[in-house]
């Protein structure tokens, strides 16, 4: 079956293209909360490895570094769950 490559204008797209952004919506508002306690979320493990790392780059007085490493664990931050957390989160979004 081909797409129409025109739009219909007997038909209303804007309930189900509004259904779609509000969905959208509430899962990005889901996962900016989730990624927000990113460290809440580690195990145990990752959360001393992170606070050993991040005082010993703070006693160094290396605030460029210290913000880079925050960056990074943030970014990996999926990553770094235990796979328990992995899989809840993969449930919330699917």
């Amino acid at each position: 079956m081909r797409k129409a490559s025109y739009v219909d204008t007997n038909i209303d797209y804007a309930p189900n293209e509004e259904l779609k952004n509000i969905g959208r919506g509430i899962l990005k508002q889901w996962e900016k909360q989730w990624k927000g306690d990113w460290f809440d979320n580690l195990t145990k493990e990752k959360q001393k490895e992170y606070k050993l790392i991040t005082n010993k780059l703070a006693l160094e007085n290396k605030k460029a570094e210290f913000t880079k490493l925050r960056n990074e664990w943030k970014r990996n931050w999926f990553v770094n769950l235990d796979k328990e957390k992995q899989r809840e989160y993969k449930k919330r979004v699917e």
